[in-house]
């Protein structure tokens, strides 16, 4: 149920967007955002600008080319760092490191020592993949979840792909954050 300690906790001040990055939001992220690459010209783009539209993208769902200008930088600068953040991994980090805190926060010890993987088949008009077993087109999602289901990994892939070795994928992503 929602308090007013709540409400001041979460309430957005200014005029940004809901989805933009607080101060003390930013503060937790920022160790994580890597520098920029020496030698070559330097960043031009403001990475709190990049993260709030990445973070704006992600929670309206709206494509690349609707990102309003007024605001951010341009998207084709947001989405080169969208996907420099996918090949090196920060991604990977900023989700292990949140995965963590929320574990403490609820009393738990930060790394899980349980976790339950699932997969689920679904349908859609697009050709992705057909299971012969369950009769359905489309694609599978394998799901990590730890013993108070909050999510560890999640693998997208054709529905083709069966159970054992759509688990075999998601084990080897997540072998590396538990030795």
């Amino acid at each position: 149920m929602w308090t007013e300690e709540h409400r001041r906790i979460y309430r957005r001040e200014g005029d940004g967007y809901p989805s933009d990055l607080r101060d003390a939001e930013r503060a937790r992220l920022e160790p994580l955002i890597p520098e920029a690459s020496p030698g070559g010209r330097p960043r031009k783009t403001d990475m709190r600008a990049a993260m709030n539209a990445i973070l704006y993208l992600l929670r309206t769902g709206c494509p690349w080319r609707y990102l309003p200008r007024d605001s951010f930088p341009p998207r084709s600068a947001v989405y080169n760092i969208f996907r420099k953040f996918q090949r090196d991994g920060v991604w990977e980090a900023i989700w292990a490191e949140l995965h963590m805190a929320l574990r403490e926060r609820m009393g738990r010890e930060a790394s899980a020592s349980a976790a339950v993987l699932d997969g689920q088949s679904i349908g859609n008009d697009g050709q992705v993949g057909y299971d012969a077993g369950k009769q359905v087109k489309g694609r599978k999602i394998h799901a990590l979840v730890d013993s108070e289901g909050l999510p560890m990994k999640v693998v997208v892939h054709s529905v083709a792909i069966q159970d054992r070795d759509g688990a075999g994928l998601v084990l080897d992503n997540i072998r590396k954050r538990f030795p």
